[in-house]
């Protein structure tokens, strides 16, 4: 994929900038002096007929060279006592995800956050009326008017502590995965797989269901267990892994989005060894057998992208490649 198009259109001075991060720093201060406010000088504005469709890319970490992959989502980040709060741009504004869910317990923070969250929202709109001032010109009179109406009409998005009702996990498949989906993963790892020798081969196990992030990493941790678990635990029944790689037909490894097992030669508990190390296979040759998983598994997450804000997003592909070195 070529670089990214888009050049900075540069209508706002670096002056005027800092002058309005500088208000907005003590308008919020001024609201608690717990909240702090945090400019991206790496932001750039590409105005309002081009930056919000651009801001609704998700990175895809499949392509090479993605152009979202280093494009900035938000201008500003609002923290409360260190912690996210806001995100925000001349064009909207994310409020941090734990405080769109139900709160449980009464929180003093919380609640302190509540009370105070329309004025916070008064003044994020507030800038973004004011920044349309440096794109008036591609706007009729009525028009203009129109748009500095628009960011008042969007509402907060803060739930407070309330009552949170628990209830059991489903494991229905949410049939989230295409089969266009898996079977593109499959092509890569036996790709990649047969690329690097072709001794090793990949089956796919089609009773597979992947339940998404969250469930995916729960089941990886806490699999079903004969001697603690109920005979009627619905985890009994469900596949572990998504794939299971051989080398010349002797499983080495079990694979799924959330967790990598290795394949043992007799009994892990009375002295068995793991089947890479029973099979004399280099380091070298296991050591990129573990970068094709690592790839499969952080490009599954692109499936599960609508789970993340963009940026959110963006972050969590940038730490996983940097964690597991796949640049």
């Amino acid at each position: 994929m070529t670089f990214f198009p888009f050049v900075d259109p540069n209508r706002r001075p670096q002056a005027k900038i800092r002058k309005t991060t500088e208000e907005l720093t003590q308008k919020f201060h001024a609201i608690d002096p717990d909240l702090t406010l945090i400019h991206n000088d790496n932001f750039i504005d590409y105005g309002p007929e081009v930056f919000p469709q651009l801001s609704s890319i998700y990175w895809d970490p499949r392509v090479a060279n993605h152009p979202m992959e280093h494009f900035v989502y938000s201008e500003y980040q609002l923290r409360y006592k260190n912690y996210p709060l806001y995100w925000f741009t001349p064009y909207g504004e994310w409020l941090y995800e734990t405080y769109q869910k139900p709160g449980g317990t009464p929180d003093p923070e919380r609640k302190t956050l509540k009370m105070i969250d329309q004025t916070i929202l008064r003044i994020i709109h507030d800038y973004q009326v004011h920044n349309l001032l440096y794109w008036k010109d591609i706007f009729t009179e009525k028009q203009f008017e129109q748009e500095k109406l628009e960011p008042y009409k969007r509402l907060s998005q803060f739930v407070g502590p309330v009552k949170i009702i628990s209830s059991p996990i489903s494991f229905t498949d949410p049939k989230h995965r295409s089969l266009a989906a898996v079977e593109k993963n499959t092509e890569f790892l036996e790709t990649q797989l047969d690329h690097l020798d072709s001794q090793l081969t990949v089956i796919h196990d089609d009773s597979y269901i992947d339940f998404g992030p969250d469930i995916g990493h729960f089941l990886a941790e806490c699999p079903y267990d004969p001697e603690e678990d109920e005979p009627d635990d619905p985890r009994r029944y469900l596949s572990h892994y998504d794939y299971n790689i051989y080398f010349n037909e002797t499983a080495i490894y079990g694979l799924s989005p959330y967790s990598i097992g290795t394949s043992f030669h007799g009994d892990f508990f009375n002295g068995g060894i793991a089947n890479v190390t029973y099979l004399g296979l280099s380091k070298e040759l296991d050591d990129a057998i573990e970068v094709i998983m690592r790839k499969y598994m952080l490009y599954n997450k692109y499936y599960w992208r609508n789970n993340y804000s963009y940026e959110d997003f963006q972050k969590i592909v940038r730490n996983y490649k940097k964690t597991w070195k796949l640049n």
